[in-house]
């Protein structure tokens, strides 16, 4: 029997797709400015930039920045701009944000402020039709120049017409905490009052990590800035971790312990975020499980063995789950959708690195039908790159399993001397399948070729055992 394993959600840990976050509305760079600042500015795309992880300056802003006026303060915009939040009219779920050049999201780094304006751009409509910048530094070929215009024209932004708008120039806690207030006064009702809010909350690093001090001359990181989103589209009040986790777009650099991971998956997902069915994911190279209503089983025993406090299968020992974990990537398992493809293939990794080996600790048999001794045995075969045929079964087992095989690791007999043998048994409609690798990899010389995987019992050898399932 082959657990149930969803794919829909599955995304290795090699092949995240990029999404394309705001769709027609943004282009593909972000030009920097000629300015005093240009030299240590970083060209960005709003989609696509380019920044490093350790690309992060000082957390200090710029004194260009304006005094951020207050909540009280009237605000008046240049025009009659009929400006919403053209976001919260979607149906399904636009994505707000999208990946780095590279795949990842790099949370730790900091925003430009033409990237800023592009976003924010993508999530407004009724913003004026203008189309000269009236900032001298906004070359009319960057990508943020039309966003730039408009959010001025609309009365968002902070610099005056002929000052520098120095779009490279990073984005501080104050000024964004400013732009948002001057965009709350195009907005009525509740998406006023959570824009000011949002404003204020800004201000005082209050949609930062808990715990910490923060200051408005501070920069805004990556992360953050998919807080502020993703609370100014009105989406906060509806995060559901557990379907964000299975359906959503967690990048490859985004832990879950993470204090931003769910907002940031919330900004990057282009699509609807779905409870995931119940039963067993093949998801970022690990294996989960979900429950009834979605939600991810922890701490537990289900179906193919463990599972961790953090959803993850594991075998108890945080080496020979790294040995797995690598394995899985190495053999090319965690790209393959499908099931028997993905198991062949760890098969032959198993087949083709590694080899016969007797140490001094292996060589001793177990007694048939027991189980309790393959942890022990995989480590070492991974540890020593070999082992016996336990060694062989146990790896190979361990690995089927994490791919949400029902996979059973046997100690047994075998051919007509009932000698002592190990392989893996994975039930499937109705038959047990047998998996030798090791007889298939070691004994050619013995046998002649073989083909041991996926045989049913009897077509090469008498496999004996005695099944406790």
């Amino acid at each position: 029997m082959v657990l149930t394993i969803m794919l829909s959600g599955m995304r290795s840990s090699l092949s995240l797709r990029e999404e394309d976050a705001i769709a027609s509305r943004t282009m593909e760079s972000v030009q920097e400015a000629e300015s005093a600042a240009a030299s240590s500015a970083v060209a960005v795309s709003a989609v696509a930039a380019e920044l490093t992880a350790t690309a992060v300056p000082t957390v200090t802003a710029e004194p260009t920045d304006a005094p951020s006026p207050t909540a009280a303060e009237q605000i008046t915009t240049k025009q009659n701009a009929d400006v919403r939040l053209f976001i919260t009219e979607q149906t399904g779920h636009p994505a707000l944000m999208a990946l780095e050049a590279d795949g990842l999201f790099h949370a730790d780094n900091c925003m430009t402020r033409g990237q800023f304006c592009l976003l924010l751009s993508a999530m407004l409509d009724g913003l004026p039709e203008e189309t000269v910048c009236p900032y001298p530094d906004v070359a009319e070929e960057s990508e943020a120049y039309e966003a730039i215009t408009r959010l001025y024209f609309a009365g968002i932004l902070t610099e005056t017409e002929g000052e520098n708008f120095v779009p490279s120039q990073y984005v501080s806690r104050a000024w964004a905490a400013a732009v948002l207030r001057r965009l709350s006064s195009c907005f009525s009702g509740s998406e006023q009052t959570r824009a000011l809010a949002l404003a204020d909350d800004v201000a005082v690093g209050a949609t930062s990590e808990k715990g910490t001090v923060r200051g408005e001359s501070e920069l805004l990181r990556r992360g953050e800035v998919a807080v502020i989103f993703v609370r100014l589209a009105g989406r906060d009040g509806t995060l559901d971790e557990d379907a964000l986790f299975f359906s959503g777009n967690i990048p490859a650099d985004m832990d879950t312990a993470s204090w931003a991971w769910a907002y940031v998956t919330d900004a990057l997902t282009e699509g609807s975020v779905e409870t995931a069915e119940p039963g067993v994911y093949r998801l970022y190279g690990w294996l989960y499980a979900a429950w009834d209503d979605g939600s991810i089983m922890r701490d537990m025993d289900y179906g193919v063995g463990p599972i961790g406090q953090d959803g993850r299968y594991t075998t108890g020992s945080e080496e020979l789950d790294g040995y797995l974990a690598q394995a899985l990537e190495e053999s090319g398992a965690n790209d393959l959708a499908e099931q028997e493809e993905a198991l062949a293939a760890v098969y032959l990794y198993i087949k083709n690195n590694f080899e016969y080996l007797v140490m001094a600790e292996d060589m001793t048999t177990e007694d048939v039908g027991t189980t309790g001794w393959e942890y022990a045995r995989a480590l070492r075969f991974f540890q020593n790159g070999g082992g016996t045929c336990y060694g062989y079964s146990a790896a190979f087992g361990l690995l089927a399993r994490l791919l949400g095989e029902t996979a059973y690791i046997v100690a047994g007999q075998v051919n007509q001397y009932y000698g002592a043998h190990s392989w893996v048994v994975i039930p499937e409609d109705g038959i047990n399948w047998i998996y030798d690798v090791e007889l298939e990899d070691a004994r050619p010389e013995r046998h002649g070729d073989l083909a041991l995987f996926h045989i049913q019992n009897y077509e090469i050898y008498n496999y004996w055992y005695e099944p406790d399932w």
